[in-house]
């Protein structure tokens, strides 16, 4: 496994283990990562330097999903998670030590040496990640000392401070064990059990092995990249804490730690038939949040909370997807029908500035697909894919209405739908084509942008012209690649091979053209392009996006909601 690429990590942990390549030798390495708050900037806590008689030796490592060693002269230093608070540092080898430099940024991070002599512990105080850690040895088989200095000027801004923790055998011995252990509120102290190294190597096997156990089946020759794909998600999901009132799948743990509100319906829709408490979770993590006015927030993480975009309303038509694979109780039924409501609403109230009926963006991060180049103009636009999403919402609530015997609200939800399902075929189709528009003078955007495609979600709701011919640009070799459907047009001259949605495909909008064919009876497509989308996991692994052309992953090279469409798409064509 390639940590400097996926961290390794474990089911709920906030830490992460990674190695950093540099230019500068001295910051190379393997180190401890946090995924706390607003830490991406920040997420070095702990860098592990193994040591030969107090000096620190170069080594070669070797890493799988649950183990990492170390190998040098005169000895090895094996690593592990035992659960998602504890990380076993394992020391083999004649004066074999360890040192944990802390990383620290302020003078107000540093370690406190605490505990009786013989039973000493550290505890570090990472302010920067908005975490503490706790260093002991449970054997009592080594020697525990600081080396902290404070900048002398007492500055609060960054400044020369030093802050490690060197763990050394006592004479006679050739191995040591030591613990890490997160301790994100308060204060600790070890707690007297047992610990060995292959004890919690075989407990942390195991957690993963059951999470795989439940994954669905995939067709013959994808079973490697499933279990890669198991094993992101797994290491990727982190505890409730703080502002997340339950289990979430991170986006990434090396550059997205948080939720994104529409991301994130991708990680349910692969946990549904899964986990389905898991797959609940998801939808409603960012549900907990719901104001006043309907709005759920752009992102969430334990610590931090943004509302500056609203994202695509993608939850109703997730909902109705995942249902396919899950029962609802009554109650989820009843809250899920209320919280969809209440966000179909605001954006009907609240992003509808001129009452037209017709919903806008106010920004490309408004739409998930940033810099598109329907939005190269910085303005407001009413772009058709939102308003097939809200359609798709009301299909939902009327879905869900039936189900909860409310024939009134049902009658009224598919009223609704087929009333803006009108509204959009007068007011965004043009030549049997979409088209996105200025909000204020309704001017047509020239763009060859995936982005008005994705209304093909709409499927049967859409008048037969226009439907084979959106699903015949989408199916051309202007958008159909060897790897899948670029974010722009490749003979477009806004294509670019690496500039976000301009060009790369994307799992996101790959799983809904899929879905979105299946649904126009074009099931020979539809198979096509998932295969596209496996094969291309199975090259480039699990990427953000990918080079349209040549099946490169680009930008963050781990990234969840890919895995969760492989999991998906491959479930789907294993059926």
């Amino acid at each position: 496994m390639d940590i400097k690429v996926t961290p390794m990590s474990h089911f709920g942990s906030y830490m992460a283990l990674t190695y950093q390549e540099s230019e500068v030798p001295e910051k190379k390495g393997i180190y401890v990562n946090s995924v706390r708050g607003k830490s991406k900037q920040h997420q070095n806590a702990l860098k592990i330097i193994p040591t030969v008689n107090g000096i620190p030796v170069e080594y070669t490592y070797k890493a799988d999903e649950f183990k990492i060693s170390l190998s040098f002269d005169g000895g090895e230093l094996q690593l592990c998670f035992e659960d998602s608070e504890r990380i076993f540092a394992k020391g083999t080898g004649e004066n074999v030590g360890l040192t944990l430099d802390t990383q620290p940024v302020f003078n107000f991070e540093y370690n406190y040496l605490l505990g009786n002599t013989g039973e000493e512990f550290c505890l570090i105080n990472s302010y920067k990640n908005l975490t503490k850690y706790m260093i002991f040895a449970p054997n009592g088989s080594v020697s525990l000392q600081q080396n902290v200095f404070m900048d002398t000027t007492g500055s609060t801004n960054k400044a020369d401070n030093l802050s490690s923790i060197h763990i050394t055998q006592n004479e006679g011995d050739k191995d040591f064990l030591c613990v890490i252990e997160d301790v994100p509120t308060h204060g600790a102290v070890p707690e007297k059990r047992e610990y060995t190294f292959e004890a919690a190597l075989e407990k942390s096997t195991n957690h993963f092995s059951a999470f795989l156990s439940k994954q669905p089946d995939v067709p013959e020759g994808y079973e490697q990249t499933l279990r890669e794909a198991a094993y992101l998600n797994w290491t990727c999901i982190v505890n409730e804490q703080g502002l997340l009132k339950r289990k979430a799948m991170y986006m990434s743990n090396a550059n997205f730690p948080g939720v994104w509100s529409w991301d994130n319906a991708f990680n349910g829709l692969a946990l549904a038939g899964v986990d389905d408490e898991l797959a609940w979770d998801q939808i409603q993590l960012l549900f907990d949040h719901q104001d006043d006015k309907g709005q759920i927030p752009g992102s969430v993480s334990d610590s931090t909370i943004r509302w500056n975009f609203s994202k695509p309303p993608v939850q109703g038509l997730f909902v109705l997807k995942m249902m396919e694979k899950m029962s609802l109780s009554t109650g989820q039924l009843e809250t899920i029908y209320s919280q969809i409501k209440r966000h179909v609403e605001f954006y009907l109230q609240y992003k509808d500035f001129n009452g037209d009926g017709i919903c806008e963006y106010h920004h490309g991060n408004d739409s998930g697909q940033d810099n598109s180049t329907v939005f190269r103009d910085a303005n407001i636009i009413d772009s058709p894919d939102l308003t097939a999403f809200l359609i798709k919402s009301m299909d939902m609530l009327a879905v869900v209405s039936g189900k909860l015997e409310h024939e009134e609200d049902k009658r009224y939800w598919e009223r609704e739908a087929e009333r803006y399902t009108k509204k959009f075929c007068e007011y965004f189709l043009v030549d049997d084509l979409p088209v996105a528009r200025f909000t204020r003078d309704g001017k047509m955007i020239e763009s060859q942008g995936s982005l008005p495609l994705v209304s093909i979600i709409l499927a049967d709701k859409l008048p037969e012209a226009p439907r084979k011919k959106m699903i015949e640009v989408l199916s051309s070799d202007r958008y159909l690649t060897k790897w899948g459907i670029a974010s722009e047009a490749i003979d477009s001259p806004l294509y670019e091979e690496d500039a976000y949605w301009r060009g790369p495909i994307w799992a996101p909008t790959t799983l809904l053209f899929v879905e979105a064919f299946e649904e126009c009876g074009e099931f020979e497509l539809a198979t096509e392009v998932a295969r596209k989308f496996l094969d291309l996991c199975k090259h480039g692994g699990f990427a953000e996006n990918f080079h349209a052309e040549t099946g490169e992953g680009l930008r963050d090279l781990a990234h969840t909601w890919t895995s969760s469409v492989f999991i998906h798409l491959a479930a789907k064509l294993a059926k």
